[in-house]
């Protein structure tokens, strides 16, 4: 886990200058230049239901319930020690998770929505290249370049930039409708990071990415995992606890304190885990944490633990020994 909330790259030695961007400490109403009121307090640069994940009308479908690795009632221990984790920490939160291998799924508050921070911006580039792809085009180099540092250094202000070519509310729920969302809304206002969205959608998401039948191109979907796979290393925290050696990790992370809930913290972590005999897709959205590393925390017991009872059921303990690739 990270010692400390990634800075503002603005205050690290030259040195550090090379592997990340500076970015605005605000998320800003579009066009307005200056720092958003409310549930829009300024974020660090970076910002991440019991029972199955609902599929939407036209989703890839889904496997039975349990029919792969887990028993009914390994199944139920897991829920039960999910929820109990969940509930020492006294926040609120949605995971989802798919084995891709095995067919086996597992979620806790899979519609329930959370803001999303930073996670956004995953959504934001899938549906710029949506929206490009109807055009009959390809993204812009300049574009690209954009992309890379919203997705890799999470760079606040080039997000604003990207959203307002997206078509701010507008576009994104028409982005919205093509990936199949069901329970993602944006802001009213434009304001990307107040985006709220549930586990759930952020699967069909990473489906979306993965997946054949989905709207992307292949090329496209490459394009995207090529950048979340080589996010800033001091960002790469939350999905990644789940990786072994010679794993492969992309991910999209968002944590952000919010006016709004006295102050409290959203910390968020959406992504993938792939190597020779693994493949996983994650989401786990998250709420009132008192501070960014009791959120780190749970993120990272969530996932371990949901993952090694996939791989080790009926053991009832996350993936021990497996180090965590974290900035």
């Amino acid at each position: 886990m990270p010692r400390r909330p990634p800075a503002d790259p603005r205050t690290w030695p030259r040195a550090l200058a090379a592997v990340t961007v500076a970015a605005t400490m605000a998320l800003v109403l579009p066009g307005s230049g200056s720092a958003a009121r409310g549930d829009t307090v300024p974020e660090p640069p970076g910002g991440v239901v019991a029972g199955d994940v609902v599929p939407a009308p036209g989703d890839t479908p889904e496997p039975v319930s349990g029919s792969a690795v887990l028993t009914p009632e390994q199944r139920g221990e897991l829920s039960e020690r999910v929820a109990a984790i969940i509930a020492e920490h006294g926040v609120r939160c949605g995971i989802a998770v798919q084995d891709l291998r095995t067919g086996t799924t597992f979620s806790h508050a899979p519609q329930d929505p959370f803001q999303t921070g930073s996670a956004a911006k995953l959504t934001i580039l899938t549906m710029l290249l949506l929206r490009a792809d109807a055009e009959g085009r390809e993204l812009t180099a300049s574009e690209r370049a954009q992309a890379e540092r919203m997705i890799r250094y999470s760079d606040n202000g080039v997000t604003n930039g990207l959203y307002s070519r997206l078509g701010f509310t507008e576009g994104f729920e028409a982005g919205a409708a093509t990936l199949g969302f069901t329970g993602t809304e944006p802001h009213p206002r434009g304001v990307w990071g107040a985006t709220r969205t549930t586990a759930s959608d952020q699967l069909r998401l990473l489906r979306a990415l993965h997946a054949d039948q989905g709207p992307l191109s292949e090329e496209d979907r490459a394009y995207v995992r090529g950048l979340m796979e080589s996010v800033a290393p001091e960002q790469a925290w939350g999905i990644s606890a789940a990786a072994g050696p010679g794993d492969t990790v992309g991910l999209k992370n968002g944590w952000v304190p919010r006016e709004s809930n006295h102050g409290l913290w959203n910390i968020n972590s959406v992504g993938y885990v792939v190597g020779p005999d693994r493949e996983y897709l994650v989401a786990v959205l998250s709420d009132d944490h008192p501070d960014y590393f009791s959120g780190v925390d749970l993120v990272e017991e969530l996932v371990s633990a949901v993952i090694g009872e996939f791989e080790n059921p009926g053991a009832g303990r996350g993936l021990g020994g497996r180090e965590t690739a974290v900035g």
